[in-house]
């Protein structure tokens, strides 16, 4: 694609456009260095600091980055999708998505994950989850003083099974949401419906279904693990 004058309206919406344009069709390539800010107002036809404002935004997209010194410039930054797990991140910190949203996409997201880990899952990747079910087992007679511990080796499993499904779509998603939800469980210590033996007698079952191939075990447990966690906090939140 190649750059043209800008538009006088939102001029610097239409500078990032095109250059996001530019970026997303080839014409400029991870590693690039987009041209100078001279060469761009001669383009664009945009003053310099309406450009370094262009050029801001593209950077909190994670689009470019902006280096200085003798070798500065605007280079276009390697796609990855820290950018969406940092926003889900802060999304979840912030109670800006409810609980039960959440567990409601959990449980449609992650039964389809359970599938396709039965369908990938090794011998070694199967000793590894029951070693982390195993590791489980000293929190169960802490009480509360043993839900922390628990609810950290937790997302060892979950990230281990993210692993196993080898799908870079449930590791930008999944991961984030398991490694900001232990907010609401720590507030779940003292209530008898989540005692930790209830969660280690729900990973024994859906660990030997992906041992065993039992798609359907894995898929109802996980989603029964699911629910019991959400009916507490939401009846919890309601109390409040």
């Amino acid at each position: 694609m190649l750059l043209k004058k800008a538009q006088k309206e939102s001029l610097v919406q239409n500078i990032v456009a095109q250059i996001e344009e530019a970026i997303f069709d080839g014409t400029y390539k991870a590693g690039d260095k987009l041209p100078s800010l001279s060469r761009l107002h001669d383009i664009l036809g945009a003053s310099q600091g309406t450009l370094r404002e262009a050029f801001r935004i593209l950077a909190q997209k994670g689009l470019i980055e902006v280096k200085l010194g003798s070798k500065g410039g605007a280079y276009v930054k390697e796609s990855n999708s820290k950018p969406v797990a940092e926003g889900l991140a802060l999304l979840i910190r912030q109670g800006k998505i409810s609980y039960e949203d959440l567990a409601e996409f959990r449980k449609v997201v992650e039964a389809g994950l359970m599938r396709l880990v039965i369908q990938k899952a090794t011998q070694k990747d199967v000793e590894k989850l029951e070693g982390l079910l195993q590791k489980l087992k000293p929190c169960l007679n802490k009480g509360s003083d043993g839900w922390s511990d628990f609810l950290n080796i937790e997302v060892q499993i979950r990230k281990q099974l993210i692993r196993i499904s080898e799908n870079s779509m449930y590791e930008a998603v999944l991961i984030p949401i398991h490694e900001n939800i232990i907010t609401y469980g720590r507030k779940l210590a003292k209530d008898k419906e989540t005692r930790p033996d209830k969660a280690f007698h729900d990973w024994s079952q859906i660990i030997e279904a992906v041992s065993s191939g039992d798609v359907d075990t894995a898929v109802s447990v996980t989603k029964r693990h699911i629910d019991r966690y959400v009916k507490v906090i939401s009846a919890q939140m309601a109390a409040k």
